[in-house]
């Protein structure tokens, strides 16, 4: 009679222990049923401008030039008759580059074109203040819209425009002349005639007369002008002067922030006031300078061979123009 009742006592607590067992592999299933997918891992943000913190672009299409993964912010050759197109995330905007040739399309937010072609054509991000600026070893050229050709090579550039209005800043070293467009004569007023780049002793062309004041260049309509120094830009001299220029462009971007904030050459009531406008109005140009002298340095650097020491005074002076006032 015990010994019924003992079997009958371990075969209920074992009734028991199944009960709970069920019980908690059915609340497991019910909590793996019922619990969320995993979240899917976020999105990798865009990359950001080492050199000024702005979002970079990427390759869009392409035609045997680099692939839609490739890094636009290095240094990309372009073969014979290929081309590609990158398009800046921060607005937009859209540039074409022709081969043969060697670019950085969002190394900063200058556009940087050792050799070959950059093409900006209407239509891509344009709007108030997003300007395409691209640069070769002559100068550097900036549009608001239009249709603009800019090329790039060691011993003479070009800059072709045949819509709108752009803007051509030159170094010391590189004299600038209209040339025939599409099988005709020159255009322009200077009828051919070279003139100077900002600060050299050659005096500008007639056609910019007037415009002597502002550091950059007009050239509106259909108009080709060749860039061109007394040598080739790939020397050690070429680069010494491109980085000379760079420095000193972000030393005066300095100075100008350094009497701005400090006060000095001001004087009180409306007269301090217009004195505290020009010099924030002197600021906007000096660092237009300094940008487009430092993007120039850039590319006489890539074409020239980038040694260490140059490097650093490049990196330098692009930080101090760069720096807040």
């Amino acid at each position: 009679m015990f010994a019924l009742a003992f079997v009958a006592a371990i075969a209920a607590t074992a009734c028991d222990d199944k009960k709970i067992t069920d019980a908690d592999a059915s609340a497991s299933a019910h909590a793996h049923a019922s619990a969320p997918p995993p979240a899917p891992a976020p999105a990798p943000a865009p990359s950001l401008n080492a050199d000024g913190g702005l979002p970079l672009g990427r390759v869009m299409a392409s035609e045997g030039g680099p692939s839609a993964t490739a890094d636009a912010t290095s240094w990309l050759d372009i073969p014979a008759k290929a081309n590609f197109t990158v398009r800046t995330l921060e607005t937009g905007r859209e540039l074409r580059f022709e081969g043969p040739g060697r670019v950085r399309p969002c190394g900063g937010d200058v556009a940087l074109v050792a050799e070959g072609s950059a093409v900006g054509l209407p239509g891509s991000g344009e709007a108030p203040g997003a300007e395409q600026w691209a640069a070769t070893a002559c100068g550097v050229a900036r549009w608001a819209s239009g249709v603009h050709r800019l090329v790039g090579a060691r011993d003479a550039c070009k800059l072709q425009s045949s819509l709108g209005a752009a803007q051509l800043w030159l170094p010391e070293d590189v004299l600038a002349e209209d040339v025939a467009l599409d099988g005709g004569a020159p255009l322009g007023d200077s009828g051919g005639a070279p003139y100077g780049g900002s600060g050299s002793a050659d005096a500008p062309a007639a056609a910019d007369a007037g415009r002597d004041a502002s550091p950059w260049r007009r050239i509106d309509g259909r108009r080709a002008i060749r860039l061109h120094g007394r040598g080739p830009f790939d020397t050690a001299a070429a680069v010494k002067v491109a980085l000379g220029t760079c420095e000193r462009a972000a030393q005066s971007v300095q100075s100008l922030a350094t009497r701005m904030t400090s006060g000095a050459g001001t004087t009180g009531g409306d007269a301090g006031s217009r004195d505290l406008g020009e010099l924030a109005a002197q600021s906007v140009v000096a660092r237009g300078v300094a940008r487009a002298a430092c993007a120039v340095a850039a590319v006489r650097l890539a074409i020239g061979g980038s040694r260490a020491d140059d490097q650093a005074r490049l990196d330098t002076a692009i930080a101090r123009w760069r720096a807040p006032r």
